[in-house]
This record gives structure tokens, sequence and C-alpha cells, in this order.
């Protein structure tokens, strides 16, 4: 599978293709990647920062 993915959002998204943790990347607002993984295979994206950040630092304190 290939694909170009954009940022339009306000915060970093991590990119993991194919399970590969260790090797992930991430996408700052504004930028794009041309992303490639095996055939049927996936790509996850995660935004980093935002509601979802806030809420588990919330119930860190």
């Amino acid at each position: 599978m290939k694909v170009v993915i954009m940022n339009e959002g306000e915060n970093p998204i991590r990119v993991i293709v194919d399970g590969d943790n260790v090797d992930d990347s991430t996408l700052q607002p504004g930028e794009d990647a041309a992303l490639e993984s095996r055939q049927e295979g996936v790509i996850e994206l995660r935004e980093l920062g935002g509601l979802q950040a806030e809420r588990s630092g919330e119930a860190a304190t």
C-alpha cells in the first residue's frame, strides 16, 4: 500500500508502519509524507498532544 499523508492539524502525528514502533516517525503540523507498507499492511496514525494527552496528563496527577 502506498499513501501520501498531510498533517493539517495543530498537533504532531506519530506514524507507525506495519507495527514497527521502533522505527516509527513523526509528522509535524503542515508536513506531508509518502508512506509505504507491505501488501495488505497497516499504517497507523496517532495524534500527539491535544485532548487525549490532556486527559492522560490529568489521570497521572
